[in-house]
């Protein structure tokens, strides 16, 4: 995971000449390349593959052999590497959850100690962090960080594990658990987690406390690659060493010796920056396995010897020596026995490890055939707040037609003097329950007022379409893509599924969204507690509407407590659909305090008035006629 940064970041800034260097004087750069390139090709592994992340909505695994092609090619195409990350964007939509990621069952034959390239500074600098050139490999790691940060309220940590990974059965086991040196800190909580790969599933267990309560929860995902294994807190995601090895003006390769069997090698440099004296801030050293690149232990000191970071393994083992991961059904029954709950947004159950596989599952759109009736809905003289509450949570189902044009503004931060920053979104939304369609088109800007992300969702009776068209940041980069599962799949973890056409991001259902969070309970807890009775401050009628102005309170759970918060909202008295609300913290005195979030509904219409949403081969069409390359979803 960290060598991906390091590919994306080469790719993304570097021209040329820095690519050329990369690869070392042109008969060292041959030799290198070829031999590599020997080693991915035969490598039981299948080649080393690669996450290319960052990229909202969509993550494809792209094997060690495309990046070394598409990084050498791109050095000869005008416009340099920037190129090459632009061909591999586009091919990485081409490709669903079933592609063949261009691997190989070949068993790799090395001898240890034997390491198939020079060792020198391009060399080390293109192994480590590859993780790559290994069987099976086992260890029992420490992670240890000593800084406190007061701006991102981080704070001192430990982290001890045990990790088992096969790469010829493609199955890994690992136990991460973080100790806080505070651990009453509000925003952190110590954690133990559990994760276990097979399949191209990651099957994930965590052990967390809210106040006093001990949470054990379980979540099954599908990694749309079963030539990976799938874990995401593996110690190599905590190094830091790949990100220091760029310049090499900065380091040295100080030792070279064999250890435990293996050929390690030391490297020791600078890197940070004080901005006292302009120079480094930190000193390290690290010990690299040569035939794996698996760095084996990396120190980080200040100028004052005192050790700021490290990353260390221990009774680490290559190969026929190395510990096995539990089997499938050890590990199920791990969990079972453990007592953990399965998280209501878990994709799948724990059967994955019986080597059912529900994510290669494929199916097709089918029209409503019957007739969806609108159920009656007279509105009393008298408005209470109890009878537009009911309204609120059945707000799907009081019309037949309905649409209108929305913005929203949200708090992102607390911001400075002047107040915090809000970004914002506007859109539309069409719904015809009648037919069970519906599509909701969102457009978000950043706190500065640009736009950066189009987002389109359709409704299709039994699909859903997520379509987002990512214009891009200097975080992030631009990208374009569409994907479909099951209605089921999209609401899974809703308490109850809808039986109209819904749309969880729109601030008309919000009190619906709400009350399945009040639902969604993990043992104990509650999400949302001691919600106010609703009190009607305002009746008006509006577009020939009748609209009541509505405000209550409740409490909501946010990082191990629950915060205190007043919402108000312009209820559509017949329907129940939310025209405007606005969300704001509450002050120790019970006040309105900063506002949170609000949400507007313009130019709203109802049954023969609504304007009609695309039907299905509208929605395709328009797909493909922009490019959006529509695929089914890998947790589908």
């Amino acid at each position: 995971m960290n060598s991906k940064k390091k590919i994306i970041d080469t790719l993304q800034n570097a021209d040329k000449a820095s690519v050329e260097k990369l690869m070392a004087e042109e008969t060292k750069k041959n030799e290198i390349y070829a031999k590599v390139m020997e080693r991915v090709s035969d490598g039981s592994e299948g080649g080393f593959a690669e996450e290319v992340s960052g990229v909202e909505h969509y993550d494809r695994k792209i094997s060690m052999t495309r990046i070394a092609s598409i990084a050498a090619a791109a050095v000869l195409v005008t416009g340099g590497v920037l190129a090459g990350f632009k061909l591999m964007k586009n091919d990485r939509l081409n490709n669903n959850h079933n592609s063949n990621i261009e691997s190989t069952t070949e068993t790799e034959n090395t001898t240890r100690n034997e390491v198939p390239y020079e060792i020198n500074k391009n060399s080390i600098q293109h192994i480590v962090g590859r993780d790559w050139s290994y069987h099976k490999f086992s260890c029992d790691y420490e992670i240890r960080s000593n800084e406190y940060d007061t701006s991102t309220k981080s704070e001192p940590y430990t982290i001890k594990g045990s990790c088992k990974l096969d790469n010829d059965s493609k199955t890994g086991w690992n136990r991460n658990e973080i100790i806080y040196d505070e651990p009453d800190h509000e925003e952190k909580i110590n954690n133990l987690i559990y994760e276990y790969s097979f399949n191209g599933y990651r099957i994930y267990t965590n052990e967390t406390y809210e106040g006093d309560i001990k949470n054990k929860r379980y979540d099954v995902s599908f990694g749309a690659d079963s030539e990976e294994i799938n874990l995401d807190k593996l110690p190599r995601t905590y190094g830091w060493l790949w990100s220091f090895l760029d310049d090499t003006s900065k380091w040295d390769i100080k030792d070279d010796k064999t250890e435990n069997g293996r050929r390690i090698v030391t490297v020791e440099g600078e890197c940070g920056h004080d901005i006292v004296t302009n120079g480094a801030s930190m000193k390290f050293t690290a010990d690299i396995d040569a035939e794996s690149g698996i760095v084996l232990s990396e120190v980080y000191k200040n100028f004052s010897e005192e050790v700021v970071y490290e990353v260390k393994y221990t009774n680490y083992k290559f190969d026929d020596e190395a510990e096995a991961p539990m089997a499938p059904a050890e590990f199920k029954q791990f969990v079972l026995d453990g007592g953990y709950d399965k998280y209501r947004h878990s994709k799948y159950d724990l059967e994955v490890l019986d080597g059912v596989s529900p994510a290669t599952t494929t199916v097709a759109y089918t029209p409503v055939t019957g007739t969806i009736t609108t159920e009656a809905h007279p509105v009393p003289d008298e408005l209470t707040g109890d009878f537009l509450r009911e309204r609120s949570l059945n707000a799907t189902h009081y019309y037949d037609k309905f649409s209108a044009e929305w913005t929203t503004s949200r708090q992102t931060n607390y911001g400075d003097e002047n107040g915090p920053f809000y970004a914002d979104c506007q859109g539309t939304i069409k719904i015809d329950n009648t037919t069970m369609t519906g599509e909701y088109n969102r457009t978000e800007f950043g706190t500065d007022g640009t736009p950066y992300d189009y987002t389109h969702f359709y409704f299709l009776n039994n699909i859903y379409i997520t379509a987002d068209d990512y214009i891009g940041t200097e975080y992030i980069a631009s990208h374009k893509g569409a994907e479909y599962k099951s209605i089921d799949n999209e609401f899974l973890w809703w308490w109850t599924k809808p039986d109209r056409v819904l749309f969880e991001y729109y601030g008309g259902f919000k009190y619906i969204c709400m009350d399945n969070e009040r639902e969604r309970k993990y043992d104990e807890i509650d999400d949302i507690i001691n919600e106010s009775e609703w009190t009607i401050t305002g009746e008006r009628y509006e577009n020939g509407r009748r609209i009541a102005s509505v405000s209550f309170s409740y409490e909501q759970l946010h990082e191990g407590q629950y915060e205190p918060m007043i919402i108000t909202a312009d209820v559509d008295a017949e329907t129940g659909i939310w025209l405007a609300n606005e969300l704001y913290y509450m002050t120790d005195s019970g006040e309105k305090g900063m506002l949170h979030s609000s949400f507007k509904a313009m130019n709203y219409k109802f049954d023969d008035e609504a304007e009609a949403p695309m039907s299905k081969d509208e929605v395709i069409k328009y797909l493909d006629e922009n490019e959006f390359n529509l695929v089914q979803a890998p947790n589908y």
